[in-house]
């Protein structure tokens, strides 16, 4: 079958970039008892994808890749019998498996439990997981759209840490596939102003086509009088950093009102701290930063969530996995909000 792999890695010596590849691999087989081996359908290229050829990530080449995914159930193992799944269903699936009884796990952390399974292997033709990580799509909800459920678990965790409220003003930073989704479950979720900050122009117009009242481009606009007018001087009630940029991650200090919630869950580069004055921001305006990994709780929300919204206009483009270079250089580029493998082409 074709797999897209790792097949160099980042030379940190020379600071080159890894390669990525289409390569045949062998199909993947039942191995435990719950076992489900998945016809993959479409896989999306996540945000977080290219850093894998820029070495932030353990894994060494040759290593197969990919997390975001729909497809069809072709095999079960005879002991996948606790949700009732069955051959022919449409599914997807959450990559990362928790151990379930480590500390963390019995506390409702599951994102940190320090005995996970992680199978990032789905921008391929078939791709296995364990039942307890796969989810049926809803009847409604169309097998290239639900390849962007998992991507909508994190923006559907990312609003409940910022504990938006009816009424409150949000600002979203960054306009990639993520904060447009969170974009319009801000609407949804009863937030009196939505606005999406970000410096490409044709994500700034999914934005207002998803729900945001405004796009602000920060390259071409004063963001901090942006942000003032329409807010009335008071600043923002939650913003959240979904771009992964440092001087956006800073500017969202600027943005927030006194009281207000910051949340960051982008990947950032490892060495980059953010200057924070503490006595202006946590002391004199109480501003409450969160940060986010995974969203582990909230999966099967999202998957029945999916049926309320319309993603579509996210995605940019289609390829084949013969075409993913180009698929790779086109996500790095930041110029579109979702891309997509067909992985059946």
């Amino acid at each position: 079958m074709k797999a897209v792999l790792l097949v160099k890695d980042y030379d940190k010596e020379t600071n080159t970039l890894g390669e990525i590849g289409c390569r045949e691999v062998d199909k993947p087989q039942i191995v435990h008892d719950d076992d489900v081996l998945i016809k993959v359908a479409y896989a999306s290229l996540c945000g977080s994808d290219p850093n894998l050829l820029k070495g932030l990530f353990p894994f060494k080449a040759p290593f197969q890749w990919g997390h975001e995914f729909s497809g069809i159930i072709e095999e079960l193992g005879p002991g996948a019998t606790k949700k009732d799944l069955k051959v022919g269903d449409r599914v997807t699936g959450n990559f990362y498996k928790t151990c379930g009884a480590c500390h963390y796990c019995r506390n409702m952390m599951e994102q940190f439990c320090p005995y996970p399974e992680e199978n990032p292997k789905a921008q391929a033709q078939y791709f296995v997981l364990r039942e307890s990580q796969v989810y049926v799509i809803p009847e409604s909800v169309d097998l290239m759209d639900a390849t962007l459920i998992e991507p909508f678990a994190i923006a559907v965790r990312a609003m409940e840490r910022a504990d938006i409220k009816i009424g409150q003003r949000i600002a979203i930073s960054g306009g990639g596939g993520i904060g447009l989704m969170i974009a319009q479950l801000a609407r949804s979720a009863g937030a009196s102003t939505v606005v999406v900050v970000e410096p490409v122009e044709s994500k700034r117009q999914i934005a207002l086509e998803m729900g945001a009242d405004v796009a602000i481009d920060p390259f071409s606009e004063n963001l901090v009088e942006r942000s003032e007018a329409l807010t009335k001087g008071y600043g923002f009630d939650a913003v959240i950093e979904a771009s992964g940029n440092t001087k956006a991650a800073e500017s969202c200090l600027e943005i927030v009102g006194k009281g207000g919630t910051i949340v960051y869950f982008s990947m950032y580069d490892m060495d980059y701290n953010l200057p924070l004055n503490l006595f202006n921001y946590c002391y004199h305006k109480e501003i409450t930063i969160k940060g986010m990994f995974l969203a582990q709780l909230v999966f099967e929300r999202a998957v029945e969530m999916m049926v309320r919204m319309n993603l579509r206009p996210l995605i940019s483009k289609v390829y084949s996995l013969d075409e993913c270079k180009q698929a790779y250089e086109d996500q790095m580029s930041g110029q579109y909000a979702k891309l997509v493998f067909d992985c059946q082409k």
